[in-house]
C-alpha cells in the first residue's frame, strides 16, 4: 500500500535541506524575536472523500467541485531558538460547506478543522522593518462534519496528523507592530469519521469509510506583535 505522508515528508525534507543555502546571502538584522500574531485565510482545498458521498447521496445539484474554497482563523506564539531559527506554535480553524440539492429539498454540508501546530521556522532574511521566514511541522488535528438534510441533522467527527509547508512576511507599522503576509500548502489525514454511535456516513473515495483526508493551500492576512 502506497503511504500517504511520503510525498509531503518529502517536501518538507527537501524544503529544510535547501535553505542553509540561503544563509550566506541573507542579510544581518536584529535577530528574531518573540511574537504573537493572529489573522484570517482562504483555502483552497480537495475533501476527496466528502464530494465523493456528496455526488453519490445528493447528486441532484450537479457534481460538487473537486477543489472548494474554505475560510481559515489562525493564533501563533514564536520562539526564538537562535539567529536563524524559531519554534513556533500555531492553532488554526478552517470551515468549508457545501449546498447540494437534494430529492427532498436542499441540503448542508458542513465541514471544520481544529489544527493545533508544531512549526519549525528558518529565518532567511531579517532587516528589521521587515522579515521572511520559511517553516515545516504539524500536529494531531481534529474534523467534524456536519449533515443537516430533509429531516436528518447528524454530526461526525475523526481525528489524525496533519502537516503543513509556509512561508510568512512580516512587515513594520511600528517598533513592535507589523502586518502577517503568509501562504501554506497543508496535508490532512483525518479519519474515518463516525457519530456517537460509531456510524460511518457513507463510502469515501477508496472504498472504505468517509475520511476528512485533504489537500490544500492558503493564503493569510493579519496582525504580528513582536515584544
Amino acid at each position: 500500500m502506497r503511504n500517504p505522508l511520503r510525498f509531503p515528508l518529502l517536501l518538507m525534507t527537501a524544503a529544510f535541506c535547501a535553505v542553509p543555502g540561503v544563509r550566506a546571502q541573507a542579510p544581518a538584522g536584529p535577530g528574531p524575536r518573540v511574537s504573537l500574531s493572529a489573522g484570517m485565510g482562504v483555502e483552497y482545498a480537495s475533501y476527496s472523500d466528502v464530494t465523493t458521498l456528496i455526488n453519490a447521496t445528493l447528486p441532484y445539484g450537479g457534481a460538487a467541485p473537486g477543489f472548494k474554497s474554505a475560510v481559515e482563523f489562525f493564533g501563533a506564539f514564536a520562539l526564538p531558538l537562535s539567529d536563524l531559527w524559531l519554534l513556533k506554535l500555531e492553532y488554526a480553524y478552517t470551515l468549508a460547506s457545501w449546498s447540494p440539492q437534494g430529492a427532498y429539498g436542499p441540503a448542508t454540508i458542513s465541514v471544520t478543522m481544529n489544527m493545533p501546530s508544531v512549526i519549525l521556522q528558518y529565518m532567511l532574511t531579517d532587516r528589521g522593518v521587515y522579515n521572511v521566514k520559511v517553516g515545516a511541522g504539524g500536529g494531531y488535528h481534529f474534523g467534524n462534519m456536519e449533515e443537516k438534510y430533509s429531516y436528518l441533522n447528524n454530526t461526525y467527527a475523526g481525528k489524525g496528523p496533519g502537516m503543513v509547508v509556509e512561508i510568512e512576511a512580516n512587515t513594520a507599522f511600528g517598533d513592535h507592530l507589523f502586518a502577517f503576509l503568509g501562504g501554506n500548502i497543508r496535508w490532512e489525514l483525518i479519519g474515518p469519521i463516525s457519530d456517537g454511535s460509531g456510524t460511518s456516513p457513507g463510502v469515501g473515495s477508496s472504498g472504505l469509510a468517509v475520511t476528512l483526508h485533504s489537500f490544500g493551500a492558503g493564503a493569510r492576512l493579519g496582525a504580528c506583535y513582536l515584544f
